[in-house]
């Protein structure tokens, strides 16, 4: 009998504080606060964990319409991969990718050195999409005016000590330029 007796204080104390641990009393403990707390909307406590359930259902929708907005955006290129590395003195890299794969939609990177930056995702994609979107490069583009394209489109400066891009357009076709200085 106490066994169960114990198991329900237990459970019951256990309930109260899930309950007000909730509550953000900012380190006042005082029994008039916990109750009758209002947001600046006057909404009480359990509306604001509700909100607070639907903004958490409203990031994984927008995640999920971030990651279509970039497959559509990739659907207008006539590139389904653009990798661009530029090698500096200094040790300096610029790189950026972007890749449209069949199962995981679009995979973006930029690590830019010169200007430390280093971001991934729907960032790099937002940063590297406009400048890929410029590119007029296709399967009969020559070296020097697809690497030009390139420089110009990212603004990087052209003395650099290597330089790689690689393009994979919609028909499976593949371009490769190297160029070392």
């Amino acid at each position: 009998m106490r066994r169960i007796i114990l198991s329900v204080a237990i459970f019951i104390l256990a309930l109260t504080l899930a309950a007000c641990g909730g509550e953000n009393n900012n380190g006042d403990t005082s029994a008039d606060q916990g109750s009758d707390v209002t947001n600046n909307e006057g909404q009480d406590n359990n509306d604001v964990d509700d909100q607070d359930d639907n903004n958490t259902n409203d990031t994984a929708t927008d995640n999920n319409k971030t990651s279509g907005d970039m497959q559509t955006k990739m659907d207008e290129l006539d590139y389904v991969d653009f990798e661009l590395s530029v090698e500096y003195n200094g040790d300096k890299e610029f790189e950026a990718s972007l890749e449209k794969k069949q199962s995981s939609g679009v995979e973006a990177d930029l690590e830019d050195e010169l200007n430390g930056v280093d971001i991934h995702g729907q960032e790099a994609f937002t940063k590297i999409y406009p400048n890929v979107k410029k590119l007029t490069i296709d399967q009969q583009t020559g070296k020097s005016d697809a690497i030009k394209q390139a420089l110009d489109a990212f603004s990087l400066e052209s003395n650099y000590k290597e330089l790689e891009l690689e393009i994979k357009f919609k028909d499976g076709t593949k371009i490769e330029f190297e160029d070392k200085k």
